[in-house]
């Protein structure tokens, strides 16, 4: 497991809002001449998406955005936090940039579009 662990100045991810999530699959399907057809694990590290929004403030937004461009090199490496569901530890990663709407009042809602690795 990676060594980069979620902000702790940020809020826990297992308080995002609207929180849903979907397994995405890990097997395949060959239909066969005859009979009925085969199944088999596509690859050893199941992964399960997450899409949730949290609120934060302007400083941390800006912690954010700095851990995201600086920590994760842009969202590509992985990292350590709460699982939304369990509320156990995981592996995540970022599947696209997120996303910044601001509500008007100096806060932000934040979109993470995430993966679960292992899940």
């Amino acid at each position: 497991m990676t060594s980069i662990t979620w902000p702790s100045a940020l809020p826990q991810v297992a308080r995002l809002d609207g929180l849903s999530g979907k397994r995405k699959t890990n097997v395949i399907r060959t239909e066969m001449d005859a009979g009925p057809a085969k199944t088999r694990q596509r690859y050893s590290v199941s992964i399960k998406n997450f899409i949730g929004s949290v609120i934060l403030n302007e400083e941390q937004r800006e912690i954010l955005e700095t851990w995201y461009k600086t920590t994760l090199a842009n969202g590509a490496l992985r990292f350590v936090m709460k699982d939304p569901q369990t509320l156990l530890t995981g592996e995540f990663r970022f599947v696209e940039d997120y996303e910044e709407d601001s509500t008007g009042d100096g806060l932000w809602t934040i979109r993470l579009p995430l993966e679960k690795l292992n899940a």
